[in-house]
């Protein structure tokens, strides 16, 4: 078998293949005699058909099959003898190819390869940061969150009124407008109006008494409302409470900070929730930074990627986005990946394939490892969050196969670390950014505008003496 090698492009090779005739002999000789032993056909004992036979009836699929089968020893070939780190199968049309008796098989191919890439230029790259700012609302909304989380729910006594501090439990039933309402088991909070499920329905039973039965209303619903298919429509409800609780939140004071475990005193409680919050913020920030790094080492090294590598990328981004909503399968088949929607998708995904492979170059070139350590500290992290031992956690994604995606996920945090941390970073306020974004883009437009008045006078005098030399021409 002979194969040689012509480049294309950076990522792209074309095989340029002939097989000797007494190779594609044995493998016809081969295909029909293991035919012959399968195929049962009137008139002929069990592995007694002759090949003429089998050739006049079965010769066209046993040449494709054949002609498959080289294509792809011939490829397996190339890249072991030639080193070709391929990314796709090659390209070939087998219908196209023919065997011809006595003559060599011969045939062309273009194989996508991954390319050699070198990372450039990522040195003192140029970033921008936000500052860290826990502000003292955040911190009183974190404080308060964790007093609505420790509270419990209690039998009412005392009164016979509902109020909102109550959880009621309802069963309602009816219709708002053409949609029919049957719920048997309906918890609405009193208290939280931002998650009404229909909009009125706090109010309507607030004051009622709570053993309230079959409890007839009607609430209409605002015309500026933001649902477009109810509002301005009527809610037809018979209503029962089922059960009522009331809310006992805990007051905001030491005790309830020995409570939550973080602290001795509530002034303590507010320190620790702030080092969180910031720790949280430090974290995002990191992420934000490394994305940021990420973005500008593509922005410098618009390497060629195989467009194999992208498609495939497209499908991932498409799953991933269609796991994000959770769309049942009736809406999952409508949010299908059609050619309008990969085309939008397409150069997002080129962008991602070629950041992956700039990383790798990366490493490689500044010869960052991870240590059995570091990859024990990931794991460890990972299992604590998910309340599970290490060791049991470990051995799961081992058996799984998923044990070396951790390691690249760390190889690639380890490397975007570096170059974030060999970059110049300069701290902005996300307002100042977006003004500045913003004076840009309309000095851009103004440039643009300015370029397009100078040009107009020159086109028309081309124009203008463009018509007098017909008009000469014409005289």
């Amino acid at each position: 078998m002979d194969v040689r090698i012509e480049e294309v492009s950076e990522v792209e090779k074309k095989l340029i293949v002939e097989v000797p005739w007494e190779t594609v002999s044995g493998k016809l000789r081969t295909a029909y005699r293991e035919l012959g032993r399968s195929v049962k056909l009137k008139g002929f004992r069990a592995g007694k058909v002759p090949r003429s036979v089998l050739e006049r009836m079965f010769g066209k699929r046993i040449h494709a099959e054949v002609a498959t089968q080289l294509v792809r020893e011939s490829f397996i070939t190339a890249a072991t003898e030639h080193k070709l780190d391929a990314v796709s199968e090659p390209q070939v049309d087998i219908e196209e190819l023919s065997i011809k008796k006595g003559k060599p098989f011969e045939f062309e191919a273009i194989v996508e390869v991954r390319g050699e890439v070198k990372a450039e230029n990522f040195d003192n790259m140029e970033l921008q940061r936000r500052p860290l700012n826990v502000t003292d609302e955040a911190v009183t909304n974190a404080v308060e969150q964790l007093r609505r989380e420790a509270t419990e729910l209690m039998p009412i006594e005392g009164r016979d009124l509902t109020t909102r501090t109550d959880i009621l439990m309802l069963s309602v039933k009816g219709a708002l407008g053409e949609h029919e309402i049957d719920q048997p088991q309906l918890t609405v909070d009193l208290e939280a109006a931002d998650r009404e499920p229909i909009p009125g329905l706090i109010e309507a039973l607030t004051g009622m008494p709570l053993d309230l039965k079959d409890h007839e209303t009607e609430i209409t619903i605002p015309d500026d409302y933001h649902d477009e298919s109810i509002k301005g429509q009527t809610a037809k409800l018979t209503i029962s409470i089922l059960d009522a609780r009331r809310k006992e939140t805990p007051e905001l004071d030491d005790e309830f900070a020995k409570d939550t475990g973080k602290g001795e005193t509530l002034d303590e409680l507010r320190q620790a929730t702030r080092k969180e919050l910031e720790d949280s913020q430090e974290e995002q920030i990191k992420s934000e930074l490394r994305d940021a790094a990420l973005k500008e080492l593509v922005k410098r090294n618009q390497i060629p990627v195989a467009s194999s590598l992208v498609e495939r990328a497209v499908q991932m981004q498409h799953d991933r986005l269609k796991m994000m909503l959770g769309l049942p399968p009736e809406q999952a088949e409508a949010f299908a990946l059609d050619d309008e929607m990969r085309e939008k998708m397409r150069p997002a995904a080129t962008d991602e394939v070629r950041g992956q492979l700039l990383l790798d170059a990366v490493s490689t070139q500044e010869s960052i490892e991870i240590t059995e350590e570091e990859l024990t500290e990931r794991l460890t992290s990972m299992a604590a969050q998910r309340k599970q031992a290490v060791a049991r956690f470990r051995a799961d994604l081992d058996r799984d196969g998923r044990l070396d995606g951790i390691r690249f996920q760390i190889l690639q945090d380890k490397t975007l670390d570096m170059l974030v941390g060999r970059a110049t970073i300069t701290e902005v306020d996300p307002a100042d950014a977006a003004k500045e974004a913003e004076e840009a883009a309309a000095a851009a437009a103004a440039a643009t505008a300015e370029e397009a008045s100078e040009e107009a006078p020159a086109e028309a005098t081309e124009e203008a003496a463009e018509d007098a030399s017909d008009e000469e021409k014409d005289e």
